[in-house]
């Protein structure tokens, strides 16, 4: 962790946003440092995306999983179990098979395996990973899998497997803990995670939402100062997006500055590893301006980029790189691309 990291996120969180333009300057710098010049758009098969600069329709090429249907036990208030209906259902490690299967004969390159919480926060992966491990070994396909919260009694599992990365969102309030994810638990539990998947050497994605307080930013830093403690494949900031059916379908998302203050903050403080823009966030207007913004912050990746972020990054001179995979795979994105 940098040790001016207290420093860097009170700049980045409190500082006018107009003033801000040597934040912006220094992150897209460090962006480019590590990274090069090259900026990664991402598609994968959760969305039908087409645009006039590129086109990824096929819905095998990187779907989402879930061992647990529809349900969950949680029922989040920004998420209500809406986001599992748009994944494809697998409840047994038979039909996970199956579904991989289906993946691999459609020239599909991976999924994310997904599913609702249990009371515990976690994703229940436990009977999957035999099946997780053979999709590993026998049709060498990508698997990133929503852990949610990690306990000891799976990672070690999860490491045996082999998979390509954990995804996890890192909630630094316990208030939003509280209030938002229903869970008895305290930031600690996000941090233990992270050290427990360091510690078995399993790769990690972690996820900061941006305004997931009910549409304020509250613990995004703290966040941030956690990650940074370790050592992730790739940092993916998302945006809390209204729902409809969902308790909180009526409120006012993080504005695109806002948003930009997260990615400007983990850019600077989590400087060696790289950043990206996750799908999750608010369309129309509200996301070109978010993506405008996150180029200039210094992102390393975006998933589903607009127009604006395409015709931008160009103005910029930077070097895109197309993928059908999930964006937490950053990592492996740029190692495929360097010359």
């Amino acid at each position: 962790m940098n040790r001016n990291t207290d420093a860097l996120l009170k700049s980045c969180f409190e500082t006018e946003f107009d003033q801000l333009e040597d934040c912006f300057r220094e992150a897209y710098s460090v962006g480019r440092t590590h990274f090069d010049s090259k900026i990664a758009f991402y598609a994968p098969g959760m969305v039908h995306f087409e645009t006039e600069f590129y086109s990824a329709t096929d819905p095998w090429r990187f779907p989402s999983i879930s061992v647990t249907g529809t349900h969950c036990a949680l029922n989040c208030e920004h998420c209500n179990g809406q986001l599992l209906e748009t994944m494809i259902p697998a409840l047994t490690p038979e039909a996970l098979w199956e579904t991989c299967m289906k993946i691999k004969d459609h020239g599909g390159k991976g999924a994310l395996i997904s599913g609702g919480s249990t009371p515990r926060g976690n994703t229940p992966m436990e009977k999957f990973v035999p099946t997780i491990k053979r999709v590993k070994n026998e049709l060498d396909l990508d698997i990133v899998v929503h852990t949610g919260v990690v306990y000891p009694d799976t990672v070690e599992k999860l490491a045996v497997a082999g998979i390509d990365g954990a995804m996890l969102d890192i909630i630094g309030s316990d208030d939003t803990i509280r209030e938002v994810y229903h869970l008895d638990l305290t930031t600690s539990a996000f941090d233990k995670s992270l050290s427990l998947l360091e510690e078995y050497g399993v790769p990690m994605m972690p996820h900061i939402i941006a305004g997931l307080h009910y549409g304020q930013l509250h613990g995004e830093d703290n966040a941030i100062k956690m990650i940074a403690k370790y050592n992730p494949e790739s940092v993916i900031i998302v945006a809390f997006k209204p729902l409809d059916h969902t308790p909180m379908e009526q409120t006012i998302p993080a504005s695109p500055t806002d948003i930009a203050r997260v990615i400007l903050a983990a850019r600077l403080v989590i400087s060696k590893f790289p950043v990206v823009l996750g799908c999750a966030r608010p369309h129309g207007e509200h996301r070109r301006i978010t993506d405008r913004l996150a180029i200039r912050a210094g992102v390393n990746g975006i998933a589903y980029p607009t127009e604006e972020a395409y015709h931008f990054a160009k103005q910029l001179g930077l070097d895109i790189v197309f993928s059908d995979e999930c964006c937490s795979l950053m990592t492996k994105t740029l190692a495929n691309t360097r010359a």
